[in-house]
């Protein structure tokens, strides 16, 4: 159930500007909790190939590599849009028509299948963007709900210089949080504590959506 007012709060420093609650239930935990040893064993296979290249069994782990250096010889703002731009052609979205599996996946499950709908996108660039050096603290990925298109959709919020940047598949540009809000409602936030709702002020709680998580295509 979505929660309504700021009457409950853990730290307002989050994007939007919204409260959070923390949640420890539900299949969404469940599928980010599952998922956090998968990204962890992704992470030692790239380290790996890092030290030894040339004894790289994994090519999801070299393109996860060619991802992050895309961005890393710019700094901050250019860096989080080079990669973002990388992860955005690096995967396909799903064909709705043939999808079967609509499961959170690892960053170089993604890669290695080389298809993905918005999770795979976001978990993508989640990992990346902390592979480049960006604080898990000023990470998150971001459930929403789209006011135009009535479904549910996963992005990444990224900190820097004090502000939360979204990225997102549909777009190779970078927005503010604040900026997204005449689209989007914001639902959940995942990062390295877990799982938070939203704490919603009653006036964006019209017209939520149920739809599951669209793979659509992604806007130049």
């Amino acid at each position: 159930m979505l929660l309504l007012g700021l009457t409950a709060q853990s730290d307002i420093d989050e994007p939007f500007g919204l409260a959070t609650v923390p949640v420890s239930e539900g299949p969404l935990w469940v599928a980010w909790r599952d998922l956090q040893p998968q990204i962890k064993a992704d992470q030692d296979i790239v380290a790996q190939c890092r030290r030894e290249p040339k004894n790289c069994s994994s090519a999801a782990a070299l393109r996860f590599i060619a991802i992050v250096d895309e961005g890393r010889s710019f700094e901050s703002l250019a860096r989080i849009g080079h990669i973002n731009r990388a992860a955005n052609f690096t995967i396909k979205v799903f064909d709705l028509a043939r999808r079967v599996d609509d499961k959170w996946t690892s960053p170089l499950a993604a890669l290695a299948s080389g298809v993905g709908d918005c999770k795979q996108f976001s978990v993508l660039k989640y990992a990346a963007l902390m592979d480049a050096g960006f604080a898990p603290d000023d990470l998150r990925v971001a459930i929403l709900n789209s006011k135009l298109r009535h479904d549910i959709h996963a992005v990444v919020a990224v900190r820097n210089e004090g502000r939360w940047l979204i990225l997102d598949d549909r777009s190779l540009s970078l927005a503010d949080s604040n900026e997204i809000l005449d689209r989007y409602i914001p639902l959940y936030v995942l990062d390295q504590r877990g799982v938070r709702q939203f704490v919603l002020p009653q006036k964006m709680v019209e017209g939520l959506a149920a739809a599951p998580c669209a793979a659509d295509d992604q806007a130049n």
